[in-house]
C-alpha cells in the first residue's frame, strides 16, 4: 500500500483486494473513507456557506459511492 502522502492508484487498490490480504485491504481502504464520512458530516453539523454546502453534499455523494464501488471491487476480486 502507498505511503499517507502519497496518492494511491486505482490498480493498487485493485491488486490489493484481489491479493491474499483482500479483507485486510478491504478494512484500510473502508477506514480511509469512513474518516472522510465522518469530516464531511462534522463540517455540515457546523454548517457551511450554501456555495461550499453543493460541493461537500456531491462529495459525500461520492464518497458513499467510492465505499460500494469499494465492497463491489473486493466482492468479485474474491
Amino acid at each position: 500500500m502507498a505511503a499517507v502522502n502519497e496518492p494511491v492508484r486505482l490498480l493498487e487498490i485493485e491488486k490489493d483486494l484481489a491479493g491474499p490480504d483482500r479483507d485486510a485491504a478491504l478494512a484500510r481502504y473502508d477506514a480511509v473513507l469512513i474518516g472522510v464520512s465522518r469530516r464531511i458530516e462534522a463540517a455540515m453539523k457546523e454548517g457551511l456557506p450554501p456555495d461550499e454546502f453543493a460541493r461537500v453534499e456531491a462529495l459525500r455523494e461520492a464518497n458513499t459511492l467510492a465505499r460500494k464501488i469499494l465492497r463491489l471491487t473486493a466482492r468479485v476480486g474474491g
